[in-house]
């Protein structure tokens, strides 16, 4: 029997494809691949594999023995009767999102410190202004709410800019190399008033939910700063819209929200020194993060034809 692997990934590059059917041909499957999952549904009932970001396909894949999402979060796959199969594996992305994602960190801390949303606003009314206080990464402390792939990686290039400190924040407090500490969760309020930016970048689980309550957000100081690129529902929101509105925080760049899309008469558009974007941090545009997603599940691929342990394995009740 043919031993098929149905791939949902759009406009993936030729070279991508050609690397993916010559591996996958050279294991005994053949790849189909798919621009949207809307297209493949009528190829996943023999399906064997799934590759992508398609929850709703799993649940018209009676054969499936493995679906790897081409995303870091899982939470869609979390959901009762998301799959036909019970047993089929789930492995996730996690680790090709750190690269773009940093990146993102560091364009949005230094645009909130420069005050560069104000700056293009005098430019678009064509004034001449140049008097508004700005602040520096230089001898800030900043604090990793999360110290996976994306919080080492953002510290690695935070570094360069000789903040005062970078302290980690984690389950299990264990020591990261690219951070000067590291405490466990229980000790975030000790953390929280000796941070000029906090940059959160946790994980959708039932532990993560709401985090960042109104009591920790007011443990901050007044003239902190928060980026967060993980999960809405890690803040409260409508606690630091408040916050926000007395005129406590610096600022707030806030990639992820508790309803996406943000909908478009929420309040949250129009609070001052926030600073939006749309989930786009973790744009899988980005050819490298794209060519390592591939390189991922290729590796697993060669890994499942093998019966050995896949990378990347997520516990589906515990959501990671």
């Amino acid at each position: 029997m043919e031993r098929r692997i149905i791939a949902v990934m759009s406009s993936l590059e030729p070279e991508l494809r050609k690397q993916m059917r010559e591996t996958a041909a050279a294991l005994g499957f053949s790849v189909e691949f798919y621009e949207k999952s809307a297209d493949a549904l009528a190829a996943v009932e023999t399906a064997e594999i799934l590759f992508g970001n398609v929850p709703e396909l799993c649940a018209k894949a009676p054969r499936l023995k493995w679906a790897s999402t081409s995303f870091a979060g899982v939470e869609p796959f979390l959901k009762p009767g998301t799959f036909a199969a019970e047993e089929a594996i789930l492995t996730n992305a996690s680790g090709a999102y750190g690269v773009t994602i940093a990146e993102h960190i560091v364009m949005v801390a230094l645009e909130m410190m420069r005050r560069e949303p104000e700056y293009r606003e005098i430019v678009r009314a064509h004034d001449w202004k140049r008097d508004l206080g700005i602040r520096s990464l230089y001898g800030s402390r900043i604090t990793m709410l999360g110290t996976g792939d994306i919080g080492r990686k953002t510290a690695l290039r935070l570094r360069g800019f000789m903040p005062a400190c970078i302290t980690g924040i984690s389950r299990s407090g264990r020591p990261v190399p690219e951070m000067d500490r590291t405490y466990r969760v229980d000790e975030l309020e000790r953390v929280l008033p000796e941070t000029d930016l906090l940059v959160m970048s946790l994980p959708g689980t039932p532990e993560t939910t709401g985090i960042m309550n109104e009591a920790r957000l007011r443990k901050l100081p007044a003239d902190a700063y928060l980026i967060n690129v993980g999960r809405g529902n890690a803040i409260d929101q409508k606690a630091l819209e408040a916050i926000l509105r007395e005129g406590r925080l610096a600022g707030a760049a806030l990639d992820v929200f508790e309803t996406e899309p943000l909908p478009p008469e929420d309040s949250l558009w129009t609070c001052p020194r926030v600073h939006i974007t749309t989930h786009t941090a973790g744009n899988s545009t980005l050819s490298h993060t794209r060519r390592f997603i591939v390189e991922m599940f290729l590796e697993n691929l060669r890994r499942y034809a093998a019966h050995e342990p896949l990378n990347e394995v997520v516990n589906r009740e515990l959501g990671y």
